[in-house]
Parts: structure tokens; sequence; C-alpha cells
């Protein structure tokens, strides 16, 4: 989803009332226009196909128009019915597979007790996952789902956002708890104010949110640009970032032998985690950043 993305925090406010104001331009009112809002999720976008309320098709969203099969492996996924209480002859949803944060630090755990390598963040976690050519392997990661927007359906309509989300759940497919419904651009001013707060509180790792004119027949009149709609837009939270100091550098020796240097940082919170130590990856990686102990360094958290 090529969402038009909101710049910086001090731009946020005036393209939010930008962005209402192309949308009542579009549609010829002046009426204040009705808003679906959702946490952005930084996970994997998924489609999941429903024929006659069997669930047959699983893919990656991948450019929105061709991404991969990985049926079999959404099939582990316990939060998603193989089977739905509606029989219409096609109904696609789409949802954002992701992994909340403390299980993604038990599972980077369980591996570092094992001598594997941990993940980088739950993101690269659940698209690995996801793509695993094993579906056995994917059953033992702790993945979620929540489903948020409908794409090619035949044999049923829905008149808005918030009908489709209603529904959602009689069916056994989760919806994200957080999503709002109200009116104008100071309630999604409000909301992304809101979220950024209670960011570090949820908890799993969201990047943003994504505002959508709820209603169905409001979004077909406005349509699409040339790679996104002109009825949503997203929202992005400014980047945690602190300073810290370099105490030491030191190797870490891991399971084939392979030697990753790691920084010993002055402990800091950012994003609502206490950092003390962070990969360095590669002597090359030391080198183009000249990295060195007592360096003053900006520590940015994602994921």
């Amino acid at each position: 989803s090529n969402l038009k993305e909101l710049t910086s925090n001090k731009k946020n406010n005036q393209e939010i009332f930008d962005f209402d104001m192309r949308i009542k331009k579009g549609l010829h009112n002046n009426d204040e226009v009705e808003y679906a809002l959702e946490p952005k999720l930084d996970g994997l976008a998924v489609e999941l196909i429903y024929q006659n309320g069997l669930f047959t098709i699983g893919s990656t969203r991948g450019d929105g128009n061709i991404g991969e099969n990985i049926t079999q492996n959404l099939k582990t996924i316990k939060q998603i019915p193989l089977n739905i209480n509606e029989k219409s002859p096609i109904i696609e949803i789409r949802g954002e597979v992701f992994i909340n944060k403390n299980d993604f630090i038990k599972l980077n755990n369980d591996r570092l007790n094992n001598n594997k390598q941990p993940f980088a963040n739950p993101r690269n976690c659940a698209a690995g996952s996801l793509r695993q050519l094993d579906s056995k392997i994917t059953s033992t990661r702790p993945l979620q789902i929540f489903c948020y927007a409908p794409g090619y359906l035949n044999g049923i309509n829905f008149n808005s956002q918030s009908d489709f989300l209603s529904i959602l759940p009689k069916w056994g497919l989760p919806v994200n708890p957080q999503i709002k419904i109200g009116k104008g651009p100071n309630f999604i001013i409000d909301y992304l104010n809101e979220m950024e707060k209670r960011r570090n509180k949820l908890p799993y790792e969201i990047d943003g949110i994504v505002c959508k004119v709820n209603n169905f027949n409001l979004q077909n009149i406005l349509g699409n640009k040339s790679r996104s709609p002109r009825w949503a837009i997203a929202g992005k939270f400014k980047a945690q970032q602190v300073t810290t100091t370099i105490l030491n550098i030191i190797p870490s020796i891991g399971r084939t032998g392979a030697i990753t240097p790691v920084a010993k940082l002055d402990p800091v919170e950012v994003g609502g985690v206490i950092v003390s130590n962070a990969t360095l990856h590669n002597e090359d990686e030391i080198n183009k950043k000249d990295i060195r102990i007592g360096d003053t360094v900006l520590l940015q958290r994602a994921g």
C-alpha cells in the first residue's frame, strides 16, 4: 500500500488539514468527512482468499498485483480460520502478520540459548517465517494477524470500512481493537498524537497510523492515483533517537565460529527499552563509520 506519507511531525498537522481539504474538494462537498483510523503495524501484509467459506489461497501482498503463495504457512496461524460462516463465491481479505514484542524477545532468547543467530527485529522475523519453505518451521513461530480491509469481493458487499470490520470477528478473524471511526482533521491529529504517546505500551510494534475515508462509495468516487489511493494517507511517527557512549567493543563468537563485533553502550532508554548492546555486524561497517571506544553515537531504535 503505497500511501502518501506525512514527512515530519511539525508538518503532520498541516498535511492532515491539506489531505482533508483535498478529500472535500474531490467530493465537491464541504461536510465533515468520516474517517477510519488504525495503527500502522510493522509487519508483513498478506491476502486471504475464502471461496464458498473455505480458506483456499493466502499470499504476500507483494507489489499490490503479484505476491508469493504462502497458503500452507498462513494455515499454521491459529487465528486464521480455515472456514468462515459466509458462503459467498470469493472474499478477499487483507491483513498484517506480526509478532508481539514479548514473544519476539522470548524467541530470540531461545535462539541465543541454542547458539542460533537472533532475528534483527519482529518484522524481519514475521516476514522470514512466512517465507519458509517448510511450514513446520513457520508453525513454531509466534505469528499473529490483524485483518483490516477487503480486496476483491464476489457475492457480498459492504458500505464502509467500519461495516466490514464489524463483520470480521463474526467470521472468526481478528481486528485491531485500536481502530477508531470519527469525523474531521482534528480527529485524525488527536489519534496520531495519542498513538505516538501509547506506541511503547502496545504489545506490538507500530510505526505510525493509517487514515482512510470510511465510506466505500466515497472511496470509489475519489479513486486512485498511479500507485496509491487518493482516499488514504499514512502518518509516520518521528524516529526514536538518543545519544550514548561506546564503553567497549567486544567480539561475540557464534556457533559456526563467526566473530561478530558488539558495542557495549552506556545503557540508555530508547523506544521504551533499555539498550546496552548494539551489533556492529562486521569489520567493514566499523571501518566505514570509524566506530571507536569512547565515541558518542546516535542510537535509533527500529523494531
